[in-house]
């Protein structure tokens, strides 16, 4: 009688195996093809704005698409932090940054931080988490660049 169970629980196990292990690791290569192209362009966008020096809506709704055209449901942040030059009292200066909402112009020294957060899990996280009851991390990435103009 338990022989029987065994060997139901060896084929379980065998499908398991050869079936959910490649389509998990398709799926999650996948996944890891749609980050690096997320990345890609959130590099290409944080160079448009640190060599010229300006955003406009048009730039701003061209990254919104381009992050979310890889399939995956994406939540982006741009931030501005302006460069202050203060007097420190003994002659000399200190460098402070602080965060600004004026996003179209920009000057020497600011820096553009964007961070840019997956709303939902992917397809090859969902068939992780079914068949290995192993939840990935949401894709979440913060790059930043300092603007040369």
């Amino acid at each position: 009688m338990t022989d029987i169970f065994n060997k139901i629980l060896g084929v379980l196990l065998a499908f398991v195996i050869l079936v959910g292990g490649p389509l998990i690791i398709k799926s999650m290569g996948k996944d890891l093809t749609m980050n690096r192209s997320i990345l890609n362009e959130m590099t290409n966008f944080i160079d448009k704005v640190t060599d010229n020096g300006r955003l406009s809506d048009a730039d701003l709704a061209d990254f919104y698409l381009g992050i979310s055209s890889y399939g995956m449901t994406m939540d982006a942040t741009v931030k501005r932090y302006m460069k202050v030059v203060n007097p420190d009292g003994k002659q000399g200066t200190y460098t402070s940054y602080v965060l600004n909402d004026d996003l179209s112009k920009w000057n020497q020294g600011d820096i553009i931080k964007v961070t840019v957060k997956a709303i939902d899990y992917t397809g090859g996280q969902r068939l992780q988490y079914r068949i290995l009851h192993l939840t990935p991390p949401k894709f979440e990435q913060t790059l930043a660049g300092m603007v040369r103009k």
